[in-house]
């Protein structure tokens, strides 16, 4: 069953595979806020530090970039 998500709203997706390996999939963070709030999850579980960057990732440092650009 899926919670339906606002715009706002910020989630953390656990997948376990029949053969028992997880994958964390973040949702509604900006930018590096993602790795922090899954930090202490991954290594609880020892889950290794392979990731896939979406594009709200780049999408805040983009816009860090042009603050400091427009100052």
């Amino acid at each position: 069953m899926s919670t339906p998500t606002t715009p706002t709203s910020k989630t953390i997706e656990l997948t376990v595979s029949p053969e028992g390996s997880v994958s964390v999939k973040t949702n509604g963070f900006s930018g590096s806020s993602c790795r922090d709030a899954t930090r202490e999850l991954e290594r609880a579980l020892g889950i290794s530090s392979r990731e896939t960057l979406l594009p709200e990732f780049h999408m805040q440092a983009q816009a860090d970039a042009q603050v400091r650009q427009g100052q």
